[in-house]
């Protein structure tokens, strides 16, 4: 029984993982005027290397808010970086300026359908088995009375 309640207790801690990032992710872009939403910008090898004195060395992604896109270059509030030895590290929403040759990919952040179902099915199973693995119906019992019969003080 033991046993059984620490994978209980494991598959839990995984799911808690997955829901935290789970409901959205990064798709091509549906539209070409992307100010204002959400971007992971994915940055070149060259890249890294000449944005190294803004945001740090061995940079792989950025993440954040497009405030301006010109012809040459975006300008990103960023939240996150991602870093190539997978290092990640938050931001408060600062501007960067990242001219265009820099950027290898634009990923919108979006909300995800099959993400969110797949959690939501997840957590119910989950549900489910915590109730089947701690107790089946859950009834309580007071001093003098007998479980189930819903008795106590009236």
């Amino acid at each position: 029984m033991r046993h059984s309640r620490f994978r209980i207790i494991a598959s839990l801690a995984a799911l808690a993982g997955f829901g935290a990032t789970g409901c959205y992710g990064y798709y091509e872009p549906a539209t070409s005027n992307l100010t204002g939403h959400q971007l992971q910008l994915s940055i070149t090898d060259s890249g890294a290397v000449i944005l190294a004195p803004q945001v740090g060395v061995g940079i792989e992604a950025v993440d954040g808010k497009l405030v301006a896109d010109s012809a040459s270059r975006y300008i990103v509030s960023v939240s996150g970086i991602h870093r190539r030895d997978g290092l990640e590290t938050d931001w408060r929403g600062e501007p960067v300026y990242i001219p265009h040759v820099l950027v290898s990919t634009v990923m919108e952040r979006r909300f995800s359908r099959a993400r969110t179902t797949l959690f939501a099915t997840a957590t119910t199973i989950a549900m489910v088995a915590i109730k089947h693995a701690f107790g089946g119906a859950g009834g309580a019992t007071s001093p003098g009375g007998t479980p189930g019969n819903g008795g106590g003080p009236r």
